[in-house]
């Protein structure tokens, strides 16, 4: 993950790990034909944001039963974790 390089650039291998008593979830909102349309952070109190890609809008919720109901039928799409894609046999990874 790379993002512009220049005078203040950073890359996320490059902060330090910090100790928590726990973390956030990440899902990703998917359709068929699109593929991701958008991710969603969802807090251990149960709360979330969701960022869309195309708008680039970040949006609040309260529960994540809003998130897989409500949100997810306004877009027509399915709510999940992520999953890496396995490469394709032959296929190599660059650095």
């Amino acid at each position: 993950m790379s993002g512009e390089h220049g005078l203040w650039s950073v890359e996320v291998t490059d902060l330090p790990e910090i100790e928590v008593d726990s973390k956030p979830e990440l899902l990703v909102l998917v359709t068929e034909d699109d593929g991701p349309i958008g991710w969603a952070i969802v807090f251990p109190e149960g709360d979330f944001w969701l960022v869309r890609n195309s708008a680039r809008s970040l949006t609040h919720g309260s529960s994540l039963s809003m998130l897989t109901t409500f949100w997810a039928t306004v877009f027509g799409c399915e709510v999940g974790r992520p999953r890496l894609v396995e490469p394709a046999a032959g296929d190599r990874i660059r650095d």
